[in-house]
């Protein structure tokens, strides 16, 4: 009671505040920035080096991505932390850097599958800090 008033006792879990930035779960925001970037659930799984249902139990909000996921997961899907915690896009619709348009110039006429293997690659090539 406080003030003769009696207050309701919420109970808001961590999922609940941060809905409170977009009304989107973590869950929810690693879903939609995995389909933005065109993969399936399997796809997401061998490029960061985890399991189908992992990826699937993230988006379903029954688990929570560690301090090791976190990381690949922003790579994998070309955003920061703050932007799959929060779901904000500032950084996330940034204009692309001269490296970066090279880049993706340079991989327009490759196969799905080989796109695949450049990309593994590249996350290899990060995780070993060449």
């Amino acid at each position: 009671m406080i003030f003769g008033l009696t207050i309701p006792r919420i109970k808001l879990g961590l999922e609940s505040i941060q809905q409170g930035v977009t009304g989107m779960s973590v869950g929810e925001n690693i879903k939609r920035f995995r389909e933005d970037a065109g993969y399936t659930q399997k796809q997401l799984a061998e490029i960061i080096q985890v399991k189908e249902p992992y990826i699937s139990a993230l988006e379903r909000g029954q688990r929570r991505p560690g301090k090791k996921i976190l990381p690949l997961l922003c790579d994998a899907l070309g955003v920061d932390e703050k932007t799959i915690l929060f779901g904000t896009r500032e950084e996330y619709q940034r204009p692309l850097s001269y490296e970066e348009k090279v880049l993706l110039a340079a991989t327009e006429s490759l196969s799905k599958d080989q796109l695949r293997e450049v990309i593994q690659y590249m996350m290899k090539l990060k995780a070993s800090g060449e």
